[in-house]
């Protein structure tokens, strides 16, 4: 029986197939992207045809993992899906496919045959005799049954009883989270965090204990297959933390994982056996939100350019801010300096449309809507700028929020009516009070002293004027300046 042809498998297992391993064995090989039945081995096949997948797959590289890589890591198990013990070999797997035949002909799904299986749900006739066909190659169930749970050490097994049981923890944990990833159990957003620290260090702590090493080489030993000749226990154990980690190009794509993503990944990457995995990882997932934050700059600039400000803040609000938000998400994945280079090309995008529509309102009165617009675009650029720029957009936001309160005043553009504020109407008041006052003094003391107050007052009205104008325009030309570098 054939297999799913490379259009049918997930992303994560393409992906998977790409990358090479930079330890012992693999440094040359990479994963070949082919269908199973191009997937051959003369020293299994033998150039035979009708050979089950299982062994027409065989490459004398460890293709099984590649064929595991993505959220399908723990469905897709061939103890899982039969549901018989990793130590089943030969009679019994035999037997124990008879009995599922029987009951395949009646019925098209079965349920997990283990009952402790920490998995949701029933599988197809098609993936159950799948599954049977890899107990065919040693080299395949090895890694099946690394990646399931194993019980009790036997009295020929040699491990001690604790490895067995954080191996199963690990195993259970991690499988239970994909599960409730993918809606298949009632699991809350804190309790699928949990499951995923658990996987993090029970998987973390049994790859980096010798003993698993030497579990690996006794189970090759048992197994006893020349086709397991070529592949010593680290080929297993290196190949390993990729597939692990594996899922989580998949569930990079889920807008409801994506918000936890870097948090959870950051919890593996604690764990020197996953450190240096994520930012190969998240490598392209990084590009692609640079170039949404590049070319949605762009469009601002563009509408900025052409005074179309309200075009320019819709796609600030709905593509950069979002994209730029996605990113801070992969921060635990990338380089400092990389990040703080993209949030300041961010903050002065975002700061340069505020100074932009501050420059047009000086001129063209704002409703409170257009205010609040610009302050809100400051504040943004504000928060977003590295530590390092932060002290010039702290001023530049100042300077526009000082605008807002009317503290810098705004001109009227030719032809505009323009109205009075309630600063202004007390102004005019005190002027009229003013007058008031002088002409009192003119009467009570004569001419020649209200005469003298008038002057005063004037020069001093005059003055303030004047420097409150010459304080407004330079706020106003530092403001427009500010970002223009």
């Amino acid at each position: 029986m054939n297999g799913p042809t490379q259009k049918q498998r997930t992303y994560g297992q393409q992906a998977y197939e790409q990358w090479t391993y930079g330890q012992r064995a693999y440094e040359q090989r990479t994963y070949g992207q082919r269908t199973y039945g191009e997937r051959m081995d003369n020293t299994t096949a033998g150039g035979r045809t009708g050979e089950p997948s299982a062994v027409r797959r065989g490459t004398g590289h460890l293709s099984r993992f590649a064929d595991l890589a993505g959220v399908r890591l723990y469905r897709d198990n061939a103890f899982a899906v039969t549901g018989l013990p990793v130590t089943a070999r030969g009679r019994a797997v035999r037997q124990h496919r008879q009995r599922l035949e029987a009951r395949l002909a009646v019925q098209d799904t079965l349920l997990p045959a283990d009952p402790d299986s920490p998995l949701v749900g029933g599988y197809r006739r098609d993936e159950v005799r799948a599954a049977f066909e890899e107990f065919q190659d040693p080299r395949r169930r090895l890694v099946d049954e690394l990646l399931w749970r194993w019980g009790e050490p036997g009295p020929e097994c040699g491990c001690s009883p604790a490895l067995h049981e954080e191996h199963d923890d690990a195993v259970r944990f991690h499988a239970m989270a994909l599960e409730a990833e993918a809606g298949r159990s009632h699991t809350t957003t804190d309790g699928r965090d949990i499951l995923w620290r658990g996987a993090a260090s029970g998987w973390g702590l049994v790859l980096e204990r010798q003993e698993f090493r030497q579990h690996i080489a006794r189970r090759i030993a048992e197994l006893d297959d020349p086709r397991l000749g070529e592949h010593p226990a680290d080929d297993f154990l290196a190949a390993l933390p990729r597939l692990l980690v594996s899922p989580f190009r998949d569930l990079a794509a889920d807008p409801d994982f994506r918000p936890r993503l870097a948090r959870i990944c950051s919890g593996w990457a604690e764990h020197a056996v996953f450190t240096d995995l994520f930012s190969e990882l998240f490598e392209e997932t990084v590009e692609e939100t640079v170039q949404e934050i590049t070319d949605a700059l762009r469009s601002v600039n563009d509408k900025k350019d052409a005074e179309q400000f309200g075009d320019a803040v819709r796609v600030v609000r709905q593509e950069v801010l979002p994209a730029f938000e996605r990113f801070g998400e992969l921060r635990a994945f990338v380089s400092d300096w990389q990040y703080e280079d993209i949030a300041h090309v961010v903050a002065v995008g975002v700061g340069n449309l505020a100074v932009a529509m501050l420059g047009h309102h000086q001129f063209h009165r704002p409703s409170p809507t257009q205010k609040k617009t610009v302050v809100e675009l400051a504040e943004k650029a504000y928060e977003i700028a590295p530590e390092r720029h932060v002290k010039a957009f702290k001023d530049n936001w100042d300077v526009i929020y000082d605008w807002s309160v009317g503290v810098v005043a705004t001109g009227t553009a030719p032809g505009e009516s323009s109205s009075l504020s309630g600063l202004e109407w007390a102004g005019c008041w005190l002027v009229t009070l003013a007058f008031g006052a002088v002409i009192a003094l003119w009467v009570v003391q004569g001419w020649e002293a209200g005469v003298g107050a008038f002057l005063v007052l004037g020069a001093i009205g005059a003055a303030v004027e004047k420097l409150s104008e010459w304080y407004g325009r330079l706020r106003a030309h530092r403001a427009r300046r500010r970002f223009q570098r």
